[in-house]
């Protein structure tokens, strides 16, 4: 099981959500969620999902010029 622990104030945004709170309005209050670990929700990638929309040139792993390779490494020379 997981925990957050969070302190807050009640405002009207936190009363919307949880209504509960109303008596607390104004107030400072520490809020504790409990919940099941769970992984996070993703989009899974799919092989060949781009084919034909990208196009890699023969020299995608040539040397980069001379300027551009300073640049990347933050010499501004």
């Amino acid at each position: 099981m997981q925990a957050l622990k969070i302190q807050v104030v009640v405002d009207d945004t936190l009363i919307h959500a949880l209504p509960a709170l109303s008596p607390l309005r104004g107030q400072r209050v520490e809020l504790i969620a409990l919940g099941e670990a769970q992984p996070p929700a993703g989009v899974a990638p799919v092989a060949g999902g781009l084919r034909g929309q990208i196009e890699i040139k023969d020299d995608f792993d040539a040397p980069l010029p001379e300027d551009i390779r300073r640049a990347f490494e933050g010499d501004e020379r």
